[in-house]
């Protein structure tokens, strides 16, 4: 035990060499103490035996003693090896402080925007935003989000980025234009029908585009805000 508490205290600051080499001397004199036969007071002598009845004894009490000790320093040094270990794993740990990277904070808000859109969709959650009303919001998909609408506020165009819808808003709008004024200016339609003719029907659906160009300018805004 005097040996053991020699070499274990104070491995916390002596090197691996160092620490081996008293592991195998303590494992050394363990042994030995088992196989060299202690010193006693001399007994009464008793009855002798047979040569070969003695002989059988000595040596099974010998290889006994010998597998005693090799045991005990087996244990000896995988418990100094356990307690290197540990205290080299608390020096590391120790030494370094854990410092959230904007990696770890996108994955965080990634993973908790997930779980919260999941968990909103269930029955165990109740908000007042599910029951019918004025634009109730779907759960799980938010319209205002941070004092602004969301991509779910367009519908299917948020699936468009803000730059397609900027195109298709002055596309509409041109061809949307050219249908009206063609329609009750340049080409007018009135005249024929009093002629007893009839409209153009491209000029009625061209006219159509005018507005539907005004809400593509509303949803590429909304897409923009959004960074999208």
């Amino acid at each position: 035990q005097a040996l053991f508490s020699i070499f274990i205290k104070p491995c916390d600051k002596m090197p691996r060499s160092a620490v081996v080499a008293g592991v195998a001397l303590a494992a050394f004199a363990a042994g030995a103490a088992f196989v060299v036969a202690p010193t006693r007071a001399p007994t009464a002598p008793l009855p002798p035996l047979a040569s070969g009845a003695s002989g059988s004894t000595a040596t099974s009490a010998g290889w006994g003693l010998a597998t005693a000790g090799l045991a005990l320093g087996a244990h000896v040094g995988l418990a100094a090896a356990w307690r290197f270990r540990a205290t080299a794993a608390r020096a590391e740990g120790g030494g370094k402080a854990y410092k959230e990277t904007p990696a770890d904070e996108r994955l965080f808000e990634q993973v908790y925007l997930q779980y919260t859109s999941e968990y909103m969709k269930g029955p165990m959650y109740w908000h007042p935003d599910k029951m019918q009303g004025f634009a109730p919001d779907y759960p799980g998909r938010p319209i205002v989000k941070n004092g602004k609408y969301t991509s779910n506020v367009i519908g299917n165009l948020k699936a468009f980025s803000s730059n397609e819808l900027a195109f298709l808003s002055m596309l509409f709008f041109g061809v949307g234009l050219y249908g009206n004024l063609q329609f009750n200016y340049y080409d007018t339609q009135w005249a024929k029908v009093d002629a007893g003719g009839y409209f153009n029907v491209s000029y009625i659906v061209e006219s159509l585009l005018l507005p539907i160009s005004f809400f593509m300018h509303i949803a590429c805004y909304i897409q923009k805000q959004n960074g999208k």
